[in-house]
């Protein structure tokens, strides 16, 4: 009898396989035609998995100083913030983005540099969020540590995440990233203004993800060789993602308990970088002690 790790890792390797044999399917010689079929098959698979709060489009994101460049696909909460259909594209508001991923029908280098300076315009862009539930609750937390603890406190700090950035390409890329890892000195020192916080190489199977360390200022890239469950872990981070950057009522849900096998894997690479940025995170700022 197959496990529930079983049925999640197959479900993601048939879909492996769909969009791969999707994106294969003729569409003419017209570019246009081309790129517009790989982005839609790419967001009818993430409609069908993200949880409804959620919506696919594509278009213009725009805060109040910066916008992003056009994106294939935005993932933004269609629940709880408006959206402006225009004539020529789709406008978002930052505040209502998590993520913004780039399609790619195949690898190249060109389009991969196309990708990154589009994630640094993404990154640029600040979003003027208030207070959450989720922010009151941590206050009142805090005034109960400092009731407790016979201690003062003006408050917390608080940086927000960014919006999520991410790229996908179907096919090639092989040698792309393979080790070691040949990327340059300039953009290992760039990585946190510009590099993706997530990048899928279906067709290869490999995965690099960005995160950031706990306990020291620095981040890190995460190099991954995972073959037909590239799919099912590039999805896991997406939905870690879109989690961070939102307000949830209910607990978090980690896809880990039912395919740790594929989602406990080792990187066979992984590359520190400097932060440029503050890092996202509440901190408290402590008045005096009581006598």
């Amino acid at each position: 009898m197959s496990t529930s790790q079983d049925r999640v890792r197959d479900y993601f390797r048939i879909k492996t396989r769909q969009l791969l044999a999707l994106a294969e399917l003729p569409t003419g010689d017209h570019s246009g035609l081309t790129g517009s079929h790989r982005e839609e098959i790419q967001r009818i698979y993430l409609s069908e998995i993200l949880p409804r709060r959620f919506t696919v489009g594509r278009g213009l994101v725009y805060g109040p100083i910066h916008r992003s460049r056009e994106a294939d696909i935005v993932i933004w909460d269609a629940l709880n913030y408006p959206g402006l259909p225009m004539a020529d594209h789709s406008f978002y508001f930052a505040e209502s983005v998590k993520a913004i991923l780039e399609s790619k029908s195949r690898w190249s280098q060109d389009d991969f540099d196309d990708v990154l300076l589009k994630s640094r315009h993404a990154r640029d862009i600040v979003t003027m969020v208030g207070p959450s539930i989720e922010d009151t609750l941590m206050l009142m937390q805090l005034d109960i540590v400092a009731l407790r603890e016979g201690v003062s406190h003006v408050g917390m700090a608080r940086t927000r995440h960014h919006i999520a950035t991410g790229g996908v390409f179907l096919s090639g890329g092989e040698s792309a990233f393979s080790e070691p890892v040949g990327i340059s000195t300039e953009i290992v020192e760039n990585a946190d203004e510009a590099w993706l916080d997530l990048l899928l190489l279906l067709g290869p199977g490999r995965l690099v993800l960005k995160e950031y360390y706990d306990d020291q200022p620095r981040g890190r890239l995460l190099f991954f060789e995972l073959g037909e469950d590239a799919l099912l872990a590039f999805t896991n981070a997406l939905l870690k993602l879109i989690s961070d950057r939102s307000v949830v009522t209910e607990s978090v849900f980690y896809m880990e308990q039912y395919a740790d096998e594929v989602l406990f894997t080792s990187p066979y690479c992984v590359v520190d970088f400097p932060l440029t940025r503050p890092m996202p995170g509440r901190v408290p700022i402590w008045g005096e002690w009581d006598e």
